[in-house]
């Protein structure tokens, strides 16, 4: 009897334009650093130039807090 030999499947095909999905982030749009996307709910986000971001229901909230609490 001869024996059945698979070949490997082929590679899958993905068809939308979206990048591939991963870890999301969030850029700060002044200082355009990158850090992880806030939980929605979670804690706030805070960048080193002053602008906290959190997410609420899906929609990020940006605020300025002074590091200096003026």
């Amino acid at each position: 009897m001869s024996q059945h030999k698979s070949n490997p499947s082929a590679a899958p095909v993905t068809y939308t334009g979206r990048a591939p999905l991963g870890p999301q982030t969030l850029t700060c749009r002044r200082c355009k650093r990158v850090h992880a996307y806030p939980v929605d709910g979670g804690k706030p986000i805070r960048c080193e130039c002053g602008w906290w971001y959190e997410n609420r229901n899906g929609l990020i909230q940006e605020q300025f807090k002074s590091r200096l609490g003026v």
